[in-house]
């Protein structure tokens, strides 16, 4: 059952972890939640047992997954962790996905339907709330959870590094895509993130744009035009203070200037944060928001036309 309603659900999902799905949920959610004066209402499901963006990324102390789970499983409403950014909540993440992931099985043989107990209640969750955008967080390995989240929602966006074993996930994932097309979802491939980048190396990431590009022949979509760049300091710093790139920028802005009022104090400046400059990184998720709004816009834009012709 994808959702249907005014918000769309935008899965961040490959079959491979460690490919930065987790990190670009929470840029991206925050970003669009943060977008101009009044921003957007955003809800991030964080269907990963593992509940990296929910803790992590975001810093949330959550249910370990158990409202997730009681509606994939029992079909209850959903209760999101609220004002977790200014109009970001949280449907959290954790452990109990992993024993529903692991019952899946058993549920299907007793009539339970997961996809269609999550589409109802998210699709009444953003009527109540008035959410504009859902991102959902998918973990690697949990297939049946991966083909419910599938099943659920409106757009695919696929994180990748440029090395063969992610890039395997891709493919296989996009199995797992068109599968869920030919039994009724109506997902749309948004398209393929490179994640983790060296910008100096042209030659290599050449290849790896049309090594994609070929993996999604037919697919009416093409490679995101940005790419995010490699910022390992950065990435740790992110981490270990559950900020987003976007957050982080004004975090170091503020490390500089206590950093120089020390210094001109002749007193020893220290370090609470390892990257000194994030505005590259965060540059970088602000245009593939530019890009995913842009998707969007075409997508809607062409199934309005076609509902009209048809």
């Amino acid at each position: 059952m994808t959702m249907t309603g005014a918000a769309r659900a935008i899965l961040v999902a490959n079959q491979k972890g460690g490919v930065g799905k987790s990190t670009t949920v929470a840029a991206v959610a925050e970003m669009i939640a943060a977008a101009g004066k009044r921003g957007r209402r955003v809800l991030v499901v964080d269907g990963d047992p593992q509940a990296n963006v929910t803790v992590e990324d975001l810093g949330v102390t959550g249910d370990n997954g158990q409202s997730l789970g009681q509606t994939l499983q029992y079909g209850v409403p959903l209760v999101p962790v609220r004002d977790v950014r200014p109009n970001l909540d949280v449907i959290a993440g954790g452990p109990q996905l992993a024993l529903v992931g692991a019952a899946a099985h058993l549920m299907a043989e007793n009539g339970i339907d997961m996809a269609a107990n999550l589409g109802r209640q998210l699709t009444a969750l953003c009527e109540v709330e008035g959410y504009d955008l859902v991102v959902i967080d998918s973990g690697p390995g949990d297939v049946p959870l991966l083909d419910t989240y599938l099943s659920v929602a409106n757009y695919l966006l696929i994180p990748t590094r440029d090395d063969q074993a992610s890039l395997g996930g891709v493919e296989r994932l996009a199995k797992r895509f068109w599968r869920a097309r030919k039994r009724g979802a109506s997902i749309q491939l948004l398209g393929v993130l490179l994640f983790a980048v060296n910008p100096r190396a042209t030659k290599r990431n050449e290849e790896i744009f049309a090594q994609v590009n070929e993996m999604l022949e037919g697919s009416g979509t093409t490679p995101f035009d940005i790419t995010i760049r490699s910022a390992p300091a950065a990435a740790v710093d992110m981490r270990t203070l559950h900020r987003t790139a976007g957050e982080l920028v004004a975090i170091a802005a503020d490390e500089q200037r206590s950093r120089l009022a020390k210094l001109r104090g002749k007193q020893s400046p220290g370090r609470t944060i390892w990257s000194s400059d994030p505005s590259g990184l965060a540059a970088d998720y602000q245009e593939l928001v530019r890009q995913i709004v842009g998707r969007l816009v075409s997508y809607e834009s062409s199934a309005a036309v076609a509902e009209r012709v048809g």
